[in-house]
């Protein structure tokens, strides 16, 4: 009879109610759980969730540390300067990573996360270094600072065009057929034109030779032989491709069965052609944008280690 009893007093309290510190715990967890993923796939989304909060948390501290400097006044100018200079040297890391590939330094998906965030930090620190910013002023006054404004300018603005670029130039290039290399293009390019040779040296009616010919002589011919405008390049348009296949579709009025089919495979390749054209600009694009980018980073770097040591000398005195 008292097994029986302590029993179901044990059972009571296992079954019973938790208690305030267990229900914390679970509560904990969950939160735990539901942000950081564990125990299940890390996902893309819930990483870049866990990633902001990060940035905002230190973009918090480091504008109440500032605030606290200014009221004790202190030079907080001295701290953000360092961290910013900090968060440049992080960001030109990546360049480094990704000409040395083999040493074991983590994936380049990582490195282009920390690469991205620390940017985003890096913007927030820039306004607490020039608190001017909140008011209009983009441009500090002074030739350095000025220059030094510019250039942080341009390297953020360059960062948010390549973070949309890489995300959406590739999505876009894999919509025109199969991927091709950069350096492997014009190699591709002439192939396509030696098969409009081809297909126009096999012509046998002469109806379709002095037709298909002659449209080959003014057109085709220049269609195929010239490279990329520097217009297309920056701005891709299917103009000079409408206008050929729409030349080409005008010609099987005078045509026989023979020269049809001839200026249906010429169509094809012409769309062949521009999905090439497309492709290299799309990819041109990428790689100047990375040219720039680097450039500039590397000359803001330059300029911020002068500007430090010119403020470090005030500060000093």
């Amino acid at each position: 009879m008292v097994a029986e009893t302590n029993m179901s007093v044990a059972e009571r309290r296992q079954t019973g109610t938790p208690s305030a510190k267990k229900k914390l715990r679970q509560t904990v967890a969950s939160l735990t759980h539901a942000v950081t993923g564990s125990g299940r796939a890390y996902s893309f989304r819930r990483r870049r969730v866990v990633a902001a909060l990060i940035v905002v948390v230190a973009l918090v501290v480091a504008a109440s540390t500032a605030s606290w400097m200014h009221n004790a006044l202190l030079h907080r100018g001295v701290m953000t300067g360092w961290m910013l200079m900090a968060c440049l040297v992080m960001l030109i890391a990546i360049g480094v990573r990704r000409r040395i590939p083999v040493l074991p330094l983590g994936t380049m998906s990582t490195w282009t996360q920390v690469h991205l965030y620390t940017g985003l930090f890096a913007v927030g620190v820039f306004v607490l270094h020039v608190p001017a910013i909140l008011n209009g002023q983009l441009i500090a006054s002074g030739y350095l600072e000025g220059s030094l404004s510019v250039l942080f300018l341009i390297v953020s603005g360059s960062g948010v065009y390549g973070l949309i670029a890489s995300r959406r130039l590739p999505w876009r290039m894999t919509h025109v057929g199969e991927q091709v290399r950069m350096d492997q293009i014009p190699w591709y390019r002439e192939q396509i034109a030696l098969a409009v040779d081809r297909e126009i040296d096999a012509l046998q009616h002469p109806a379709a030779i002095a037709v298909i010919g002659e449209f080959h002589r003014r057109y085709l011919s220049r269609y195929f032989d010239r490279r990329p405008t520097w217009v297309y390049l920056l701005a891709p348009s299917s103009l000079h491709r409408r206008r050929t296949l729409a030349g080409l579709v005008e010609l099987n009025r005078y045509l026989e069965d023979e020269g049809v089919r001839t200026c249906n495979r010429i169509s094809a390749l012409v769309r062949r052609r521009d999905d090439l054209d497309y492709q290299y600009a799309l990819q041109w694009r990428l790689r100047v944008w990375v040219m720039v980018h680097a450039s500039f980073s590397i000359l803001l770097v330059v300029m911020a280690v002068i500007h430090g040591i010119l403020a470090m000398r005030f500060v000093e005195s």
